[in-house]
C-alpha cells in the first residue's frame, strides 16, 4: 500500500510556484515576489505538516527583506537574522526533535550541513550576536544549501518523497554541470588570452583580463544558488591554482601572484566564494585517496594556498569571510600530515588575534598621538552612519544600565 503524505499545498504546482518566487530564474526581470512567497508559507504553516526546509527558507528570506537600516535598527536586523538562522539549523540537527541520540555536529555531518553552521548557531545562542557581515554571508549560504537539499528535488517527484532520504535523488547533482561548463569556459578564455601574448606582455595582458573575467564569474555564481560551490569545484578539480605538473617543494610564489587578485575580486563580488573554496580545499586535504599523502605535490600545493590565505597580509581584510570553525573541525576529525599543519596555522592565527597587554598599551599611545586625525575620521564616519538611520547622543551618561 502506498504511503500517504499530507501536505499544506493542494497541488504540487503550488509548491513549485513558491519555489520560483524564492529562487527566481537568472534572467527574471519582473517584480520581487519573495514577500508573497513568505506570506504563502505563513498560511501553509497554519494548516500543519509544513516541511522544515520550506519554513526555514521563508524565515531566512524574510530576514533578508527585513535588512533595511533606514527602517529597522541594526540590532533588530541582527536579531532577526540570528533567530531565522538558529531555527533553520536547530530544526535539522536537534536530536530531541529527530529522536536520534547524536551530537549536533554528527547530525550535521550526516545531512551534509557545514559544521560552521552549527558553530555559528551556538555563537548566536550562547554568546554575542554575530556581526551583520557574518549573518548575511551565513544566510546566503543557508539558502544555497536548502536549494541543494530540498528545492532542487521538488520537481523530480510529484509524489513528494521525504527529504530525509537524500540518496533517492542522486540524479539531482547533474544540475550543476551546466554551471561548471560556463565557469570552465571563462577560465579557458582567460588562459587563452595569456598564451596568445609574448613575455613580458604575457603577464600584463593576463592581469588586464582578470577584472573582466572576475565580473563574468561573479555573474554566473549569482545566477544560481549553487554557483559558489560550483566555482570552488572547478578551481580545485581543474588544478587552476596548483599546476598539474608540480613537484614536491616547488615554490608557489608565482601562483600566488598570478591568482590572488582574481580570487580577491571574486570574494568581494560574491562573498560565499571564499568560504566554499577553502572548504573544498580542506575537504580534498582531509579525504584524499592518495596512497602517500605526505609526498603528494597537489596536496602540498593546496595546503600552501590555505596557509597563504590564512597568514598573508594581502588576505587580511577578507579572512572574515572564512569559515574557521569548519576548517578546524575537518582538521581535527580527519588528521593527516597536511591537516595537522593546517590546524597549527589555524591555531596560530587564533593566538595572534588574542589581545595582549603590550599591544593595548601601544594602541593607547597611538590614539593619543593621532587624536586630531581620529576626530576627523570619526566625523566622516558619523556622516556616513546617519545615511543608515544612526544618530548621535549629545550627552553621555556613564551610569550602568538599570541605575536611576
Amino acid at each position: 500500500m502506498a504511503k500517504v503524505i499530507f501536505t499544506p499545498w493542494k497541488e504540487h504546482s503550488q509548491l513549485l510556484a513558491v519555489r520560483s518566487q524564492f529562487y527566481p530564474a537568472p534572467f527574471y526581470d519582473g517584480p520581487d515576489m519573495r514577500s508573497k512567497a513568505c506570506a504563502t508559507v505563513a498560511a501553509w504553516k497554519l494548516r500543519g505538516n509544513l516541511p522544515h526546509p520550506v519554513e526555514a527558507t521563508a524565515l531566512l528570506t524574510d530576514a533578508i527583506l527585513h535588512d533595511d537600516a533606514l527602517k529597522n535598527s541594526i540590532f533588530s536586523i541582527r536579531a532577526t537574522y540570528s533567530a531565522a538562522f538558529c531555527r533553520f539549523v536547530t530544526g535539522l540537527v536537534d536530536s530531541k526533535l529527530n529522536g536520534q541520540r547524536k551530537t549536533m555536529f554528527q547530525r550535521a555531518i550526516d545531512l551534509g550541513l557545514p559544521a560552521s553552521f552549527v558553530e555559528l548557531r551556538h555563537e548566536a545562542t550562547h554568546r554575542e550576536l554575530p556581526s551583520l557581515t557574518v549573518l548575511r554571508n551565513a544566510t546566503q549560504r543557508s539558502l544555497e544549501w536548502l536549494w541543494d537539499y530540498y528545492w532542487a528535488k521538488t520537481d523530480l517527484s510529484a509524489d513528494m518523497m521525504p527529504v530525509s532520504e537524500p540518496e533517492a535523488f542522486d540524479g539531482a547533482e547533474d544540475d550543476v554541470e551546466p554551471i561548471k561548463a560556463a565557469l570552465r569556459t571563462e577560465f579557458e578564455h582567460l588562459l587563452a588570452e595569456e598564451d596568445s601574448s609574448e613575455p613580458p606582455r604575457k603577464k600584463r595582458r593576463f592581469q588586464q583580463n582578470v577584472s573582466s573575467t572576475s565580473t563574468h564569474l561573479v555573474s554566473i555564481c549569482k545566477s544560481s544558488s549553487r554557483g559558489a560551490s560550483a566555482l570552488a569545484g572547478v578551481i580545485v578539480e581543474d588544478s587552476v591554482l596548483v599546476p598539474a605538473g608540480r613537484k614536491m617543494g616547488d615554490s608557489m610564489t608565482g601562483m600566488f601572484a598570478k591568482w590572488d587578485s582574481l580570487l580577491q575580486m571574486l570574494a568581494e563580488g560574491h562573498p560565499p566564494v571564499l568560504a566554499s573554496l577553502t572548504e573544498e580545499m580542506v575537504n580534498v586535504l582531509a579525504f584524499s585517496g592518495s596512497k602517500n599523502v605526505e609526498s603528494d605535490p597537489q596536496l602540498e600545493g593546496l595546503y600552501m594556498w590555505l596557509d597563504h590565505i590564512l597568514q598573508s597580509p594581502e588576505w587580511g581584510s577578507r579572512r572574515r569571510l572564512l569559515s574557521h570553525a569548519y576548517l578546524l573541525a575537518v582538521c581535527e576529525q580527519s588528521s593527516n600530515h597536511w591537516t595537522t599543519l593546517l590546524k597549527e596555522s589555524l591555531q596560530q592565527r587564533a593566538d595572534d588575534l588574542a589581545p595582549s597587554k603590550q599591544s593595548s598599551t601601544s594602541k593607547k599611545q597611538s590614539k593619543k598621538d593621532g587624536s586630531g586625525l581620529k576626530r576627523t575620521a570619526d566625523a566622516d564616519d558619523l556622516k556616513e552612519l546617519k545615511k543608515f538611520g544612526w544618530e548621535t547622543v549629545d550627552t553621555w551618561d556613564t551610569r550602568p544600565l538599570g541605575i536611576v
